[in-house]
């Protein structure tokens, strides 16, 4: 689903993805060419009001060179959750692999985990032209609570000391983001591709999570303006 797509309109689609089970990789996306998104969200449908939705590659702007997103989560049903468990919920994908050979295309990557004072976190992965670990800035992390919580990123594309991601958990003042993670992330053209869902759960979050659900609502993705509550 092209990145730069607001789905606020297609809340009820998203709707449709509360009933997400881990099985193995698990996650929702829509396909290129599809006429009936809606059908790939487990209970979702598009409305078109007596036209034909398709959804076709690339899109009207792809590259984005400054892109924010958000959702609702909720992780209640993943229990036991301790020790090495880890599960990615989203990433943000460009055109092209930085480095060029053998590199990656996630700009940005959002992953449960556990820690912090409320036993489990949500983690922020983001590529960097920094060769130490493997082109990925150090995790930032931050703790989450019981029922829905709101998790909001700003992802800037830029040399040393403009490239940057803000991220804002259960935050909704604009200007005091939860975390900032500083990358010189120029390497990459800029955000082409979104996903939302389960995926790459590692062997022990397979082992203990199998079946079990997590919850996701509201995704909205943008350019520039912050999406708040």
């Amino acid at each position: 689903m092209k990145a730069n797509v607001t789905m606020k309109a297609l809340s009820a689609a998203v709707l449709g993805l509360a009933g997400m089970a881990f099985a193995g990789s698990a996650l929702a996306d829509c396909p290129a060419g599809s006429n009936d998104p809606g059908a790939n969200w487990p209970g979702g449908r598009a409305t078109t009001g007596g036209g034909v939705l398709g959804l076709e590659a690339p899109g009207l702007k792809a590259n984005e060179t400054r892109y924010r997103f958000r959702f609702y989560l909720d992780t209640d049903l993943i229990t036991p959750f301790t020790g090495l468990q880890q599960v990615q919920l989203f990433t943000a994908n460009a055109a092209n692999p930085f480095p060029a050979a053998g590199g990656s295309l996630a700009m940005v990557r959002a992953v449960l985990v556990p820690g912090g004072t409320t036993g489990r976190r949500v983690g922020f992965l983001v590529g960097t032209n920094d060769p130490v670990n493997s082109y990925i800035a150090p995790a930032a992390f931050a703790p989450i609570n019981a029922g829905a919580n709101y998790i909001e990123g700003e992802l800037i594309v830029g040399a040393a000391g403009t490239g940057k991601f803000n991220y804002w958990v259960n935050n909704n003042v604009a200007g005091t983001p939860t975390g900032t993670v500083n990358v010189d992330n120029a390497g990459w053209v800029g955000v082409d591709t979104a996903s939302l869902g389960m995926a790459n759960g590692n062997s022990t979050f397979r082992t203990l999570q199998q079946g079990k659900k997590i919850y996701f609502d509201e995704f909205d993705s943008r350019r520039q303006t912050f999406i708040g509550q």
